[in-house]
């Protein structure tokens, strides 16, 4: 016992030590010094001293009281189709996190490529003033509050750790957050999913949990493609029913429309850029064209793929292209492998009178006619508040909530 004590004395003094060295050497540096490794020696990761940087370069010193900008939109801050269809696909991700991760003293929330702060979740116990201005609609930049994990996964494209006294403010050195970057369906950075709080907790053992749930969101981002098929691929077949697997959209006549973050990776495409016009057959160059032939057809079980390289892919088939008369009309979910029978393929399913298709758009209607209003939805369609939710889910499913959200 006295060991442990003794262990955590001097984890104590170290930490005390190290805030009042990151204390100085913001005075020092706000005061005009250059960062140098002699002035940090090991106490800023080269992602955060970038951020300090340009936080003074905007004008802004570390005695500063920090200011969010409100964005003063008389509309919804959810107003535009990239920020709806960003929310919708992170929404359920953030709620899983919480349930993993929150805490009175914690809040975890996504912003857009702005810095705005797209949805946010705290517990409603929560009275700390450096979380409460954390909402929907604030924007987290570096020009009014300084270095912040957000703030440096947008510049730099990479996970980000900002503990307590590494944050550019003084007033955030109690403070401790973690964010990863969401890539869109060109490889391009589209927000972060972020973790802030003042609570005491190892952020590197949440890490994984939030590089798994930001894979999760770009999963649903590709569902929300129309018109072309969507394949996942993997190396291990034990994987293509989680965030690791890969997502390819392709059309109709096999060339390759986008490629997710993992199937960049598998297939070296490379991230930040749209891709050079590909074929299915550039992707797997080892394999007979009557097997890329069967990859554009429901499969029930995934198919073994081999590439020129002597490896090998499993391809497992996700979904068809969706009418597109019936997705401009009403917000469908997305048909799985076990969906894709010559039933539910017939006309009932395209000209929208199947029954399934008229409880969502009802659902759609009502939420539009009472503003999201889950309760009231409830009582119109006389139904239960569960079943609502299970309806919005299928449709957010799509990345297509639009002002039902």
């Amino acid at each position: 016992m006295k060991s442990k004590s003794a262990s955590q004395s001097v984890a104590d003094r170290v930490a005390d030590s190290t805030l009042a060295q990151l204390q100085s050497v913001r005075e020092r540096f706000g005061g005009g010094e250059h960062l140098s490794a002699a002035l940090t020696p090991g106490l800023l990761p080269d992602s955060v001293a970038r951020s300090w940087a340009r936080s003074r370069d905007a004008g802004v010193r570390p005695w500063q009281a920090p200011e969010y900008e409100l964005l003063k939109s008389a509309r919804s801050t959810r107003e535009s189709h990239e920020d709806r269809r960003l929310y919708s696909c992170v929404v359920d991700e953030i709620e899983q996190l919480w349930d993993a991760c929150g805490g009175d003293d914690w809040t975890i929330f996504c912003v857009n490529p702005e810095g705005t702060v797209i949805h946010a979740r705290r517990s409603p116990a929560c009275d700390d003033e450096l979380i409460l201005p954390i909402i929907a609609g604030r924007r987290i930049l570096e020009s009014h509050i300084g270095t912040t994990a957000p703030s440096c996964v947008l510049h730099e494209g990479i996970e980000v750790t900002v503990a307590g006294g590494q944050h550019y403010l003084d007033q955030f050195e109690r403070a401790s957050c973690i964010a990863v970057p969401l890539y869109g369906l060109h490889g391009e950075v589209i927000g972060a999913l972020d973790l802030t709080g003042t609570g005491q907790r190892d952020l590197s053992q949440v890490k994984e949990q939030f590089r798994l749930a930001a894979l999760a969101a770009e999963q649903r981002l590709f569902a929300t493609l129309r018109g072309c098929h969507l394949l996942r691929v993997q190396h291990d077949p034990r994987w293509l029913a989680t965030p690791l697997a890969g997502v390819l959209a392709v059309e109709e006549d096999g060339t390759l429309r986008a490629a997710s973050r993992m199937a960049r990776r598998m297939f070296a495409l490379g991230h930040g850029a749209p891709l050079p016009r590909l074929a299915l057959r550039d992707l797997f160059d080892d394999a007979p064209l009557a097997q890329l032939s069967r990859l554009l057809r429901p499969q029930r079980n995934p198919l073994r793929v081999a590439r020129m390289d002597g490896s090998h892919v499993w391809v497992q088939y996700a979904r068809a292209p969706l009418n597109r008369s019936t997705a401009r009309r009403m917000d469908v979910p997305l048909a799985t492998v076990d969906d894709l029978t010559p039933a539910a393929q017939g006309s009932g399913a395209q000209n929208g009178s199947t029954l399934e298709e008229q409880t969502l758009i009802a659902v759609q209607n009502a939420m539009r006619e009472h503003g999201g209003n889950v309760a009231a939805v409830a009582r119109q369609l006389r139904v239960s508040r569960t079943t609502v939710y299970a309806r919005l889910k299928q449709l957010r499913e799509t990345g297509m909530l639009g002002e039902a959200q």
